[in-house]
């Protein structure tokens, strides 16, 4: 028996999406349809959860296809690629076996698709799909509020997505697309690329980390680290105890962190073009400090993989670099918690 994968973010899934899938059915007994950047918060760029995506495309196939098909998710792993690609090999592998015969299927739509080659021992099969079409045009459309995008994606998700534009979550996201649209429009004004450099600070006391939970602007009401712009006259560690004063009403005395990292992972923000230092203050078994921000709490890092779609960028995989462990996918008693 022979498997194909097919990895993407399926953010919606569109008809090139669904002539993939029937190209590789017709050449392989199964599909596996890993669908990646799962539980992330909700975006422009990413505006649909795991079950959302599974749905619409379970709900484009034809009944006699559905049945060969399976689904995983896999969370992303910005900073550790070798870490993701393994990831996504065992979320397969836990589906087909060890044993199998797989092969990745897709095409190359730019630079993104590099991991098409990565898998070693499971060969690139390309689709064959030469349609001129993306999610980020659909999506484009979808927000900007052109019917145009009803003609890029099949029914099944044409009727999800047409309720789901009657949410205020949709509403939400398309403020949020607006504000977005209007920023770039703002920064194509200047001769030069524009770099923004933030600081972030995590603080972890008695297993438990330190959040706030954003109550304006991008990613309203996500959960994310105390985070500020780099003032001109100030050091990392000056900017780090200022985010927490800020953010949180935390006031911390540290000479220097327990540990310092750039997240510079290009696509980490839909802000722009924004470097994340970040500053980790690991205060061992001292009990939380109390804070004086009423939108600041501690988390108990048992809680941490089960609330992942909760997070602001990259803030979960932040956590996870610091704390030396990989982005978990939750279990399923968390995921139904």
């Amino acid at each position: 028996m022979s498997t194909a994968v097919f990895i993407g973010r399926f953010q919606p899934p569109h008809l090139a999406h669904l002539e993939t899938i029937r190209r590789a059915l017709a050449r392989h007994d199964r599909l596996v349809v890993v669908l990646g950047s799962a539980y992330s918060y909700p975006t422009p760029k990413n505006p649909f959860d795991v079950e959302a995506r599974t749905a619409m495309l379970r709900a484009s196939l034809e009944p006699a296809l559905e049945p060969r098909v399976r689904f995983v998710a896999v969370p992303d792993d910005y900073y550790d690629d070798p870490r993701w690609f393994r990831a996504v090999r065992k979320a397969v592998e836990g589906v087909v076996g060890k044993e199998e015969k797989v092969c990745i299927v897709g095409y190359h739509k730019d630079e993104s698709s590099y991991y098409l080659h990565g898998f070693g021992d499971w060969p690139f099969e390309p689709s064959g799909v030469r349609r001129e079409l993306n999610a980020t045009l659909v999506r484009e459309r979808y927000f900007g509020g052109d019917e145009g995008w009803k003609a890029m994606v099949p029914e099944g998700v044409r009727a999800y997505l047409e309720r789901f534009a009657q949410t205020p979550e949709f509403a939400r996201l398309q403020a949020e697309w607006r504000a977005l649209k209007h920023r770039r429009a703002l920064e194509r004004a200047y001769p030069y690329p524009i770099l923004h450099l933030t600081v972030s600070a995590l603080v972890r006391a008695r297993d438990q980390v330190l959040l706030v939970e954003r109550q304006s602007g991008l990613g309203q009401g996500a959960w994310a680290l105390p985070e500020v712009h780099l003032g001109p006259k100030e050091t990392l560690l000056t900017a780090a105890l200022r985010a927490l004063r800020e953010k949180a009403g935390l006031g911390l005395s540290a000479e220097r962190p327990t540990a310092w990292w750039a997240f510079d992972y290009p696509e980490r923000s839909l802000r722009g073009r924004v470097v994340c230092y970040g500053c980790y203050f690991d205060l061992g078994f001292s009990a939380p400090p109390g804070l004086g921000a009423p939108q600041a709490f501690w988390l108990p890092l048992a809680e941490l993989d089960r609330s992942q779609a909760r997070f602001f960028e990259d803030h979960y995989q932040q956590i996870c670099w610091f704390l030396g462990r990989p982005p978990q996918r939750p279990t399923p008693e968390e995921e139904s918690a």
